[in-house]
């Protein structure tokens, strides 16, 4: 609106609204009781950003899909099978640090153009890199002293141990199609459910679920059951 040029002036303040988002940061949640599954929101399977759960579940729309399907057909539904259907991520847990690096504890002195350098910065990587890979482990390394020192060492460490974990899933991913021929051969139909189930972690813990040129979704040779 062309009329407010100093919104602390221009803008007379009738009320203040308030949100409150539960969140996960040890997400996803493990399932507690056997044969429940919760899924999107209620899964924490959401976004350390904007604390959505839509946008989540549709990503994992298909792999929900298939692992459920699988789960019931094969009688998958005690909580320990089902708990590797929400299963360890490790890009979900990276980007936890965006979430932190956007909060101010109370007494923190922070310079007021951290928050927009800090985007700025992983915005620019984010567009090189591809939304996901940017998202989850795109923090510029010259950044990182700033970002150390505004949301602790602890916080730095917990992000730079689930960006190495990010390196392993991908390196698991990658042996996956050797791993594959196996565990379509299983006859046990809980061992290859958890199997199945092991391998889509790789796959979208290392968000090499991916693609700039595909938007299939995941789902490990479901053909081949």
């Amino acid at each position: 609106q062309p009329s407010i040029k100093d919104p602390e002036h221009d803008l007379d303040v009738q009320r203040v609204l308030f949100a409150f988002f539960p969140t996960y940061k040890d997400s996803p949640l493990k399932p507690q009781w056997s044969r429940i599954l919760a899924v999107g929101d209620a899964s924490g399977v959401q976004s350390p950003l904007s604390f959505g759960g839509f946008g989540a579940l549709t990503r994992h729309l298909g792999r929900l899909s298939s692992a459920i399907s699988e789960a019931l057909e094969n009688d998958c539904l005690h909580k320990d099978d089902l708990g590797h259907i929400n299963a360890y991520m490790p890009n979900l847990g990276a980007a936890w640090i965006f979430q932190n690096a956007m909060s101010v504890r109370m007494g923190q002195n922070v310079d007021p153009k951290f928050v927009n350098n800090f985007l700025a910065s992983n915005f620019k990587k984010m567009d090189k890199m591809g939304p996901l890979d940017g998202l989850a482990g795109g923090v510029d390394p010259f950044f990182l002293p700033q970002i150390a020192n505004h949301v602790g060492m602890a916080t730095t460490v917990d992000y730079l141990g689930h960006v190495g974990m990010m390196n392993l899933y991908s390196a698991l991913d990658g042996l996956s199609p050797t791993i594959q021929p196996y565990v379509n051969k299983m006859t046990d139909p809980r061992t290859k459910f958890q199997w199945k189930r092991k391998m889509e972690a790789w796959k979208i813990g290392s968000g090499k679920d991916y693609s700039t040129t595909s938007r299939k979704s995941i789902s490990i040779d479901n053909e081949n059951k």
